[in-house]
């Protein structure tokens, strides 16, 4: 994992204590390890994880998955989980979604187009 980035070596409008592990990273460390299936190379290669410190009231820190051209957010906060999904990089129309196993629901993506 990264440090922090330094608000005087913003280079690319990231000043906001984020913390980034891509594919690139965590493939190199699990090969270390020994051999790695090759399809989970692949997709961790293209991996990519953010952590955002938590605001204040939150129970964890923000982490965003981004994999498949999908941002995926998820944190703890006092009173709920926060989940969220970020298809704008996708044309995908709607998001099938399950709950702990409570069947899927459909949610449309661009709901104004």
């Amino acid at each position: 994992m990264t440090n922090p980035t330094d608000p005087s070596e913003d280079t690319d409008g990231i000043s906001d204590g984020q913390r980034i592990l891509d594919g690139q990273q965590l493939t190199g460390a699990l090969a270390l390890l020994g051999a790695v299936d090759p399809v989970c190379v692949e997709v961790l290669t293209r991996l990519n994880l953010r952590i955002y410190p938590g605001e204040p009231g939150d129970r964890t820190a923000y982490v965003v998955l981004d994999v498949h051209g999908v941002s995926i957010g998820v944190k703890r906060r006092a009173d709920d989980l926060y989940l969220h999904a970020d298809t704008t990089e996708t044309d995908d129309r709607y998001i099938a979604f399950e709950i702990n196993g409570h069947g899927e629901t459909d949610h449309t993506t661009h709901p104004f187009s």
